[in-house]
């Protein structure tokens, strides 16, 4: 599958993609989608790319102006991959990758992002990783979710408020905003 970047400094550039099968591209149309929404807010902005697989969207975040992404993909391939991206466009100074399980990798960061994208693997129980996020106060701004439709469960915590959800195929995009907790 043929890669490339939809916006910012590298808009064009073709991005090298993990030959496993463990992880699934988001849609260019859903990566679009976010960037669109989030258009204001990416310059200068801190990134996580959780179960990032290809890279796609921390890559895309650093295009367009992203002052850092950090990525977290357990697949050793496929974090091999995102370094190798990430050399090739000479990015390695913006960025960090995490070669850990999402949890684990939560554990490790000690700085708030101003965006969280959150791609997980279908099936894989996600309300756990969000309640690490907010627990470790690593959410700023905004928090997207790709999952499968037929398979959504609904996020419920006091720190997110549900800006927008959009469909996208098979795809259900939803889109939170951190509530900063009253004193």
């Amino acid at each position: 599958m043929t890669l490339r970047i939809f916006g910012g400094q590298f808009k064009g550039r073709q991005l090298k993609s993990p030959s496993s099968t463990t992880t699934r591209p988001t849609q260019g149309i859903v990566r679009e989608a976010v960037f669109n929404i989030c258009q204001d807010l990416i310059h200068g902005a801190r990134f996580l790319d959780l179960y990032a697989g290809s890279g796609a969207m921390g890559l895309e975040a650093l295009s367009r102006g992203a002052a850092h992404s950090t990525f977290v993909e357990k697949d050793r391939k496929a974090a091999g991959c995102i370094q190798e991206n990430l050399t090739l466009l000479n990015l390695n100074p913006h960025s960090h990758v995490y070669n850990l399980d999402a949890l684990q990798a939560i554990k490790k960061m000690n700085q708030p992002f101003d965006i969280i994208y959150i791609d997980p693997p279908y099936e894989t129980p996600i309300a756990p990783v969000i309640e690490a996020l907010l627990e470790r106060k690593l959410l700023s701004s905004f928090l997207f979710l790709e999952e499968r439709q037929k398979t959504h469960t609904p996020i419920e915590h006091k720190s997110l408020s549900l800006y927008d959800t959009r469909k996208y195929g098979i795809a259900l995009l939803s889109i939170f905003q951190f509530i900063q907790p009253s004193a």
